[in-house]
């Protein structure tokens, strides 16, 4: 059994490294291993397409102290919540990827997901590119907002929406959401716990400690679709989620502008909708079905070594701090920045001692 990185995460690579498999048609229930920890390939239930076996499929294996949190099948056996939300959204929406099958190891559990050919995560897919053409990302985007909708319409808050947690194929620029490690129930009331990337939490978070779901998922969509059109960040740090000062890196449309800052909000009520979101002028403009046209050439970077790419003067700095945040290194320069929300009365969950940092805070789970 090949193992995709032991985190929650399982990187989608260039077409022919190594972490797929093949998946293999064996008798057996469906959900827990019958074999043991060697059992080989995937094996694929037989309420799954017979187009599915033989296929390539992307393998998932988590250990199982490091799940903090649990769901149950109607049949009241207890099973990792990532299984449990990514069974709730499995039919009805191709922009999410398919947990073909699962099985509980003693130590363990793997998840058999489907593996789009040739795929690549939008994060290489934008580095290639620098950034994206607005009709490029604009389709992207749309697809990324289905996938999202299908979600709250089942009822399944992602909470790690960004470019690594999406995948394209490269025939067709089909996306799909993946990696639901982060993922809860979505209700009403206020989260008071967060999981998923720093860099795509809300200002609310950091200010208070506490947000309600929709909203703070506009708010990541707003730091995707910027990511997608300028090629880097919006923000580097905390300090400048909590700020609410947004500068564009380079010259995109007015109407696309407007979506960002207003998804940006700095006050969660005056977020859009998703509906809104759907309905905003900018993603009206038709669309051709996909931009055939090949990424600008750039040199890949040497491994071990970031942000290789020729950009000059400021902007060179913002990428490869982007870049040096979110790929799991710490500035060394980089100060702890600290809110106390004890001046605020908007959250009656507010903590004195709260100090956060983008690099450096806890990631919970609800």
């Amino acid at each position: 059994m090949m193992r995709l990185r032991s985190a929650r995460s399982a990187r989608w690579g260039p077409a022919g490294t190594p972490r797929a498999a093949t998946a293999a048609a064996s008798p057996g229930k469906g959900g827990r291993a019958g074999g043991g920890p060697g059992r080989r390939g995937a094996r694929l239930s037989s309420a799954q397409p017979s187009a599915a076996l033989g296929s390539q499929v992307a393998i998932k294996q988590v250990a199982r102290e490091r799940i903090s949190s649990w769901g149950e099948r109607p049949s009241g056996t207890r099973i990792p919540l990532e299984i449990a939300m990514l069974r709730k959204v499995r039919s009805g929406c191709s922009a999410i990827i398919q947990l073909l099958h699962w099985f509980e190891l003693p130590h363990s559990f793997v998840l058999v997901l489907e593996r789009p050919e040739p795929s690549q995560d939008l994060s290489d897919f934008i580095k290639k590119w620098r950034f994206l053409p607005e009709d490029l990302a604009r389709g992207i985007f749309l697809q990324v907002l289905v996938a999202v909708r299908h979600c709250h319409s089942r009822g399944v808050l992602h909470r790690d929406i960004k470019p690594q947690n999406i995948i394209i194929n490269l025939a067709t620029r089909e996306v799909k959401l993946i990696d639901f490690g982060c993922s809860t129930l979505l209700r009403d009331t206020v989260y008071t716990k967060f999981s998923g990337t720093p860099l795509y939490y809300p200002p609310e978070w950091f200010r208070w400690h506490c947000y309600h779901g929709r909203p703070a998922a506009i708010w990541s969509l707003g730091v995707l679709l910027y990511e997608m059109v300028c090629g880097v960040l919006p923000f580097r740090c905390c300090e400048d989620i909590v700020s609410g000062q947004l500068f564009f890196q380079r010259r995109i449309s007015v109407e696309c502008q407007h979506l960002i800052r207003w998804c940006l909000s700095m006050r969660a009520r005056d977020r859009p909708s998703l509906d809104d979101v759907f309905n905003h002028p900018w993603l009206q403009t038709s669309t051709a079905p996909g931009d055939s046209r090949p990424p600008p050439s750039q040199p890949e970077p040497a491994a071990g070594q970031l942000c290789s790419y020729s950009i000059s003067g400021k902007e060179q700095w913002r990428y490869s701090k982007a870049c040096y945040v979110y790929s799991g290194y710490v500035n060394p320069s980089h100060k702890h920045c600290s809110y106390s929300s004890a001046s605020h009365n908007h959250c009656s969950l507010s903590n004195a001692s709260d100090t956060h940092c983008c690099s450096c805070s806890p990631i919970n789970k609800q």
